[in-house]
């Protein structure tokens, strides 16, 4: 998402959070991506400054499409964003990157990639300022875009207590990341329906912690407990928000 390298930044100053308490319940073992469309909001210390839509299709037979668009604008610790962005994400059945779009905005300055996957990594297409160079990020390794990177675990085998590693394509830095995902476990609230906590560590030294239900879908997502919160919403009530504020969305 267009917020990750944000996010680094601004908390690069403060301490790991502490863990949850989870039960004892299985982690779901999931062999396809929920479909449909979801909508999140994006919110800084419970006010809100932006949106996230999601959507995946079934392409039949050889893997889904993603489509993405983000738009979020915020000041914290002196820092400033204003971000949007729309995304496209063609993957196997294993999440694993087939092709991708990019079309994002980040304070002002726009940047467009398209790239696939080949025997030697992923090759990208990047326009900057009306000019275009290719570069191919080299890896021999399976890449994955971020919107999958939640649901990963729930896919391959995440038990509690579990670490999964993988190479995720960073769409700001234009580079490969490796990413820790730490499964937590299966939480019970006494008011709500049973959620996987996971953690990574997209943020440096801060956790992202991570809710998805027995399904896949993100439930919520909160760096430094919730001073930024990312949390799942009826595509009415984002849509009303974003009559308020039409430059969050890039198309």
């Amino acid at each position: 998402m267009t917020l990750i390298r944000f996010i680094q930044v601004v908390f690069a100053i403060i301490l790991l959070m502490p863990h949850y308490a989870t039960a004892a319940q299985d982690i779901p073992r999931l062999t396809k991506l929920p479909l449909g469309e979801r909508w999140y909001s994006i919110s800084k210390e419970k006010e809100q400054t932006g949106f996230n839509r999601l959507e995946i299709r079934d392409t039949g037979g050889g893997g889904y499409e993603i489509t993405v668009e983000s738009g979020a604008k915020m000041t914290i610790l002196g820092f400033s964003r204003d971000a949007t962005s729309w995304e496209r994400y063609l993957v196997n059945r294993d999440l694993s990157l087939k092709s991708f779009e990019v079309d994002e905005v980040i304070d002002g300055k726009s940047m467009k990639l398209k790239g696939e996957v080949t025997a030697d990594g992923v090759r990208v297409s990047i326009t900057l300022a009306g000019s275009t160079k290719e570069k191919t990020l080299k890896t021999r390794e399976a890449v994955y875009p971020p919107p999958v990177v939640n649901i990963y675990p729930l896919m391959h085998g995440g038990e509690k207590g579990k670490n999964l590693r993988l190479k995720m394509l960073d769409i700001e830095k234009v580079k490969i990341v490796g990413v820790k995902i730490s499964v937590i476990g299966v939480e019970t609230p006494a008011s709500g329906a049973a959620t996987v906590h996971l953690q990574n560590d997209l943020y440096t030294f801060v956790d992202n912690d991570i809710w998805l239900d027995l399904n896949g879908n993100t439930v919520r997502e909160s760096v430094r407990h919730g001073l930024i919160l990312t949390q799942a919403e009826e595509g009415e009530t984002v849509r009303k928000f974003l009559s308020t504020r039409p430059l969050l969305k890039r198309r």
